[in-house]
């Protein structure tokens, strides 16, 4: 097959040339790149200087390689598509750092998903990405790909076994520019949220702020966890040891990546663990919210300081509508915490489940959107 450029939008996807490799080597020296990428870093030696050969056979064999140029004919991406199985091929694409937030990706997507069903057969095209590249994802999702699930382990990059999200489209299926998929917004701002560094966040409590949780906090964690009062009213298994702490915090930081939770520990002035604050993360714009402290930082009011803080970041940062509340009935800490942070209380559920306590009946209480003012 000979070379074909596609025009999308302003952009143009065109056959790789030496022009091209100086700002090609700047993209793959970034790190959000180096991150989720799977090929050997650093770029250089020999696979630098072979790289537009190579784009060359690709094409010899059917498997399109695109240099994706803006207007000025600056390079702002990458785009490739790979035949996989009979009637169908693998799409790969790289927005460069200088050109993200412009919808560099989608316009490409969509050039380049059309060419393959139109010109290569293709009856699927399939799209993968490390769990944690929302960026990927977001852009796939926004183009009609449907995300089908995890690939446990599914991607070897540089010595690690990864899992990836997997999907694919179909012919019909390409979503324009102006038909996003439904909650949208939603989604974009979790993307964004979920590839940021994790920071800090100050309270309105003095010597609280909180922060990410850290291996530091694992022993604290435990007698937290194995505490008369959590074991009571929360289900978490007993008793809690050190390695159900190490066990959970695997756990959460692959729920992160998966963008599936959001949790922060507090920690006083000497960044010693006094709890943990989190979201559940459940249909687009709703979320649940937990919470516990730790017997050493009780009654200071700084757990309600902490709810009132993550409230606010799930309503201006992950787009939330409504963050709901529940506990045991009995929980008169709880309800407390929840009533002083704003939620308002609906009633009780009966036979709500409760670990292994069966099922129990729960108050229940959200907080909208329009609470935050």
């Amino acid at each position: 097959m000979e070379p074909v450029t596609l025009t999308a939008g302003g952009l143009r996807l065109v056959a790789w040339e030496q022009r091209h490799m100086a700002d090609l080597a700047r993209i793959y020296a970034d790190p959000l790149i180096e991150r989720f990428l799977v090929m050997p870093l650093p770029w250089s030696g020999t696979a630098r200087e072979r790289f537009v050969w190579l784009q060359e056979r690709h094409w010899q064999s059917g498997n399109p390689r695109w240099a994706v140029e803006d207007g000025s004919g600056r390079l702002v991406g990458s785009m490739a598509l790979t035949k996989s199985f009979p009637y169908e091929l693998t799409i790969t694409y790289v927005t460069a750092p200088w050109a993200r937030g412009r919808g560099v990706a989608q316009r490409a997507i969509r050039a380049a998903v059309q060419f393959g069903f139109d010109n290569l057969g293709a009856k699927r095209i399939a799209w993968d990405a490390i769990v944690g590249n929302h960026a990927s994802r977001l852009a796939a999702v926004r183009t009609g790909f449907t995300v089908e699930g995890v690939a446990r382990n599914g991607v070897y990059q540089r010595g690690v076994s990864r899992d990836c999200w997997v999907g694919g489209i179909l012919p019909g299926e390409v979503r324009g520019p102006d038909s996003p998929p439904e909650h949208y917004g939603i989604l974009k701002r979790q993307a964004g949220f979920f590839l940021a560094e994790r920071g800090e966040l100050e309270t309105s409590a003095a010597g609280l702020r909180l922060r990410p949780l850290l291996e530091k906090d694992l022993d604290d964690l435990a007698a937290t966890c194995d505490d008369a009062e959590v074991q009571r009213w929360t289900t978490v298994p007993g008793p809690y040891t050190r390695a159900m702490a190490d066990h959970w915090f695997a756990f959460c930081r692959d729920a992160w990546d998966r963008g599936e939770r959001v949790l922060y520990v507090l920690a006083d002035a000497d960044d010693r663990y006094c709890g943990s604050v989190e979201f559940n993360l459940r249909a687009p714009g709703e979320a649940e919210i937990g919470y516990f402290c730790s017997p050493w930082a009780r009654g200071r009011g700084w757990m309600t300081a902490a709810v009132r803080r993550l409230c606010e970041l799930g309503f201006e940062e992950l787009g939330l509508e409504r963050i709901e509340w529940r506990a045991v009935v009995g929980n008169d800490a709880s309800r407390r915490v929840a009533e002083k942070a704003g939620f308002a209380i609906e009633g009780t559920r009966k036979g709500l489940r409760h670990g292994d306590d069966g099922r129990l009946d729960s108050w229940v209480g959200s907080r909208l959107r329009e609470d935050l003012a």
